[in-house]
């Protein structure tokens, strides 16, 4: 027994099991293209909005009751969208088809074909025509088109590269220029990346400023904290004697410490330091790189043995 579907200004839309009689007195050939422009104004539908009409779901849960046994439950039980996404997937496959009707006017007459039949409904058939499926190659190449469409241009990429490149090497090299510049040349970067200004390197900045203030120290120096190295020219030659030598022997053996693990100490205190120049390079932070020092000469202590 067909069922209303829903119904608008041109037409009602009934719903056939497949095996049912529909449209007797029309040819083979009409009758297959309504049948198909059924499926495709099934198939332009959304299944969420028609969802939204309790009427329409309501005739549709009937249909699928009285017709379909294996639907019961879901005819009963199931959600609204789910009631009709089941309706247009039996639409699609065949076993239930939608016929447009014209849709009379109470006193018996029958609407009018519109003026515009190509813009309406099952006139046009290309306004019904089904979203085409698109394989997985076609979505990945529009995907990749996309990507390609939007991504950072290479030139950027490098530019932020060398960006970088730049400061790290420049950083490096003022920390210290005569372990890092060889290695920098072999890589090509001093060529590409130049050098930084090294005239003031090694130098020590004054204790404060003029305005009463610290000044930034310089932790390019190993002098302490702006301090003034003492000059050495006017003292007085010096050797290191038997005596001194035998003390400083004794001074070890008192600690526990052999003069092997001495020196490895005072290699560890040397490597220390060079990580707190890089680390001051890097940070621009005074109090930074002297706390750095700082560990690094009780690291030194501690290794030699001293509490």
């Amino acid at each position: 027994m067909p069922t209303e579907l829903k119904t608008d200004a041109w037409h009602r839309y009934m719903l056939y099991r497949s095996g049912e009689p529909y449209m007797s007195f029309e040819s083979e050939e009409k009758r297959k293209t309504t049948v198909q422009a059924g499926k495709r104004f099934t198939a332009s539908a959304y299944a969420d909005v028609w969802a939204t009409d309790a009427q329409l779901v309501k005739r549709v849960r009937t249909f699928l009751r009285e017709n379909f046994h294996w639907h019961d439950r879901l005819a009963r039980s199931g959600t609204d969208r789910d009631v009709v996404q089941t309706l247009m997937n039996m639409v699609h496959g065949g076993s239930v088809v939608v016929i447009a009707e014209r849709q009379a006017y109470s006193d018996g007459g029958i609407a009018c074909t519109p003026s515009n039949a190509a813009a309406t409904s099952f006139w046009g058939v290309e306004d019904y025509d089904p979203p085409r499926y698109a394989s997985v190659q076609e979505r990945y190449a529009a995907q990749f088109a996309e990507l390609q469409a939007t991504e950072t241009p290479w030139e950027e990429i490098e530019s932020k590269n060398d960006g970088i490149n730049r400061k790290f090497m420049h950083a490096a090299v003022l920390v210290d220029p005569l372990g890092t510049l060889p290695v920098f040349a072999r890589a090509g970067w001093i060529s590409k990346y130049g050098l930084p200004e090294l005239s003031s390197w090694g130098q020590d900045n004054d204790a404060e400023g003029g305005d009463g203030e610290p000044r930034d120290v310089d932790i390019f120096s190993d002098t302490g904290e702006g301090s003034t190295p003492t000059p050495l020219g006017d003292a007085q030659p010096f050797e290191l004697g038997d005596i001194t030598l035998s003390d400083a022997v004794n001074q070890i053996a008192a600690r526990g410490v052999g003069g092997g693990q001495e020196a490895e100490c005072f290699a560890q205190y040397e490597f220390e330091l060079e990580q707190c120049n890089f680390l001051g390079a890097l940070y621009s932070d005074p109090r930074t790189y002297a706390l750095c020092r700082q560990h690094a000469f009780m690291n030194y202590q501690t290794c030699r043995g001293y509490p």
